[in-house]
């Protein structure tokens, strides 16, 4: 463990930019009395901040409104990193720390010139093999790349083993990384809900009853329709088939969207699709209950920990843009299954014997097409293929290397190694060069500088020095830089602009900018009183708020504060 007098700059810089203070890490939780039997965390991902007040006048009293009225609900909640992606958005929340200490520095990242799945690695299989959807060797969830212990970690040893700690999603990351290193399970979806041989060779009983059930088939052929025909989506969103939206899976850009992957039959297109709508959301809250009922959460002396996270808003998002009438419409309908399961934990828990947070992992960009239709003129979509070949013969001519008669030409990017934020680049190129990496990486980043749709650039050299702490944008790259895992240079786009995909449609989010980084905190339970708080502070908080309701010490790693309008 780093001194104490070593986290007295690093407290003064956060502290700074967040307008949080940070826990002293040496300091013990304070004595108190159990006061929950079950923490369930509930993320919606990609959901952005600003969507529960943009749509408030439109959710029934008994979801989100709630939370809003009966918990505390932060307005101010943002992430205070740069590379605001799932993996690492999980991998914080619990831990209380940022990529820097833990570890997850983005969904994938280069380590030795090959990629690198945040969830992995690909030696652990999937269970059960083949459920339908098909394997995907590069997914097969396990958390050993994670750096950082989690509240799950904590109450684990604080019980001996006795709480159970299960994460469930639609995403294997987002199963896996909440809950640490020895949860009691981690389900994730892929035709059927499936874990990895890094936990069991066999899923739980309940798991193999619900999947034999065939719930996931329930919604084959059923059109995504609008969830409310009682008012008009467009003030409150925007058209229905606005430019640049996509089609999702054979879905189309206007409603309604059918649902069977554009094949007749029932096979992996329709598991696809219905991931790509708010059905897949339905889909998870069945399974989530089957868990809470059936492992008795919230029953017994040890109290236990949940973690639910709803991906199907992401890929929504992802498609259709956060002003869509799509995004609106899932929004609505997690609004009523919010309803549902607050009820339903109600019932099972007790009204006053849980605590429940909600947030998300990030937010997202709008549509550079919407952007540019508000008068944002720099909006785009960054063609990263042709900023990359304009690098590389750049530094060709920057840096002339003598290769031999019929040789391969310089090629200065590992293959696959412009993966944003970072610059990868090739060692054999730059040993050839005569220059030094720091030198090779200072002029790429220079020139990257000057390209359409770039807004800064950072090498490794200047990410491992200080900023100053207004520098809102350098200090949240810096917390997402881990030495052993980023790049040689870190790009920044302009706000507004994305990398163009392949379809040219959609948008997607991962940068430090404020569409992005800011997110929902609502949290409800026994002691909270309810209403709206305007303090600053981060999904990292949870690591505290949990831990202290769970009657557990934080994380080794947490770093923010329990809020203290909570207290």
């Amino acid at each position: 463990m780093r001194p104490a007098a070593a986290l007295v700059p690093l407290a003064a810089l956060l502290a700074a930019v967040t307008g949080v203070a940070l826990f002293a890490l040496s300091r013990p939780a304070p004595p108190s009395e159990r006061k929950v039997k079950l923490a369930v965390l509930v993320v919606f991902d990609q959901m952005r901040g600003d969507y529960l007040e943009r749509w408030h006048p439109l959710f029934g009293p008994d979801g989100f409104a709630r939370l809003q009225r009966d918990g505390a609900w932060f307005t101010r909640c943002h992430y205070p990193y740069g590379t605001t992606t799932t993996g690492p958005g999980h991998a914080s929340m619990l831990t209380g720390a940022c990529a820097d200490v833990h570890g997850i520095v983005n969904n994938d990242w280069m380590e030795k010139g090959n990629k690198v799945y945040c969830a992995g690695p690909a030696r652990y299989r999937l269970v059960p093999s083949s459920p339908g959807a098909g394997d995907k060797p590069t997914s097969v969830g396990a958390p050993g790349l994670l750096l950082s212990e989690t509240v799950a970690d904590v109450l684990k040893e604080a019980s001996r083993g006795r709480a159970k700690v299960f994460g469930l999603s639609l995403k294997d990351r987002s199963a896996v990384l909440p809950v640490g290193k020895r949860p009691d399970g981690a389900y994730w979806f892929n035709g059927a809900f499936v874990t990895s041989t890094y936990y069991s060779d066999r899923v739980h009983p309940w798991v193999a009853a619900f999947n034999t059930s065939k719930t996931a088939d329930r919604w084959f052929g059923t059109d995504w329709t609008r969830f409310r025909t009682d008012f008009d989506y467009a003030p409150w969103s925007g058209p229905d088939d606005a430019f640049g939206e996509g089609k999702g899976h054979a879905q189309g850009v206007a409603f309604p969207h059918p649902t069977t992957g554009g094949k007749g039959p029932l096979g992996p297109k329709y598991y696809e699709a219905l991931s790509y709508s708010p059905y897949g959301n339905d889909l998870l809250l069945e399974f989530a209950k089957a868990c809470i009922r059936a492992e008795k959460l919230g029953t017994r002396d040890d109290p236990d920990l949940l973690v639910v996270s709803f991906s199907s808003n992401d890929l929504i998002g992802h498609t259709w843009g956060p002003d869509s009438q799509e995004v609106l419409d899932v929004t609505l309908r997690s609004d009523a299954l919010m309803a549902d399961l607050l009820a339903y934990l109600d019932r099972r828990v007790g009204r006053d014997r849980y605590l429940l947070a909600v947030t998300a992992d990030h937010g997202v960009c709008p549509l550079p097409e919407a952007s540019r239709a508000k008068g944002i003129a720099g909006a785009q979509r960054v063609n990263l293929v042709e900023l990359q070949k304009a690098l590389e013969a750049h530094l060709t001519g920057a840096f002339p290397v003598a290769m031999p008669a019929g040789g391969k030409a310089v090629v200065w990017v590992q293959e696959g190694g412009f993966l944003l934020p970072w610059v990868y680049l090739n060692p054999r190129s730059v040993g050839a060069s005569g220059r030094s990496r720091e030198a090779v990486a200072a002029e790429a980043a220079q020139f990257l500088a000057t390209r359409t749709g770039v807004s800064r650039t950072f090498t490794r050299t200047e990410l491992g020095g200080p900023f100053p702490a207004a520098d809102a944008v350098a200090t949240r790259v810096k917390r997402s830089f881990h030495p052993a895992r980023c790049g040689d240079v870190c790009v920044i786009l302009q706000p507004f602009c994305i990398p163009s995909g392949p379809l040219g449609t959609g948008t997607t989010h991962g940068a430090p900018h404020a569409y992005d980084t800011h997110v929902p905190l609502l949290v409800y339970g026994p002691g909270i009183r309810g209403g709206t708080r305007d303090e600053p502070t981060t999904p990292q908080a949870l690591a505290s708020i949990f831990a202290k309701w769970l009657n557990v010490r934080r994380p080794k790693d947490a770093a923010f504060p329990i809020p203290e309008t909570l207290e």
